[in-house]
């Protein structure tokens, strides 16, 4: 019985490690950060990343068109929802915020329904703050065709630094 409670009770405090775990600091510049309702940070507020830090999360391409170019591009970057299960994100309600301080809403489910990508890369290079980066939340629009309205296409930011999770 004695080590059925102790085996209990360390699996008890590995998932709490686990839930709550600090991130490693960012060794490059930071380019995103995420702050509001989430469980693992740097300093118990932010969660800050680099670009190394979201190439190593679960990624994925679009090849598309978007509204902004007349021709086809490959755009990859890692899967908003990779980001905010790295930070242990708790909230509902996400604000992302560019450089200029636009800022778009979603809910945590039109998120998990589309899986948009934040990209860092279009045709295989870098995309710089001239060029839409650091980061572009890129619908799947070519995949779900009633993306491609103008409320959905408006929320495809461009210059993205921050989210908030309420």
């Amino acid at each position: 019985m004695t080590q059925w409670i102790i085996a209990l009770l360390t699996t008890c405090m590995v998932a709490f490690s686990v839930a709550a775990a600090p991130l490693p600091q960012p060794e490059g510049p930071v380019i995103l950060s995420v702050t509001g309702n989430i469980q693992n940070t740097q300093d118990g507020k932010t969660a800050r990343f680099d670009l190394a830090q979201l190439q190593a999360l679960q990624s994925d391409t679009f090849t598309l068109q978007t509204r902004w170019s007349d021709d086809i591009h490959s755009y990859h970057g890692p899967l908003l929802s990779a980001v905010l299960d790295s930070v242990g994100a708790k909230g509902e309600r996400l604000r992302l915020t560019a450089l200029n301080d636009y800022s778009v809403e979603f809910d945590r489910h039109y998120i998990d329904k589309y899986e948009p990508i934040m990209a860092w890369n279009e045709d295989g290079k870098r995309l710089s703050v001239r060029e839409k980066g650091p980061l572009w939340l890129i619908l799947p629009h070519h995949k779900f065709p009633e993306l491609n309205g103008e409320l959905h296409t408006g929320r495809m930011i461009w210059q993205l630094t921050k989210i908030e999770i309420d």
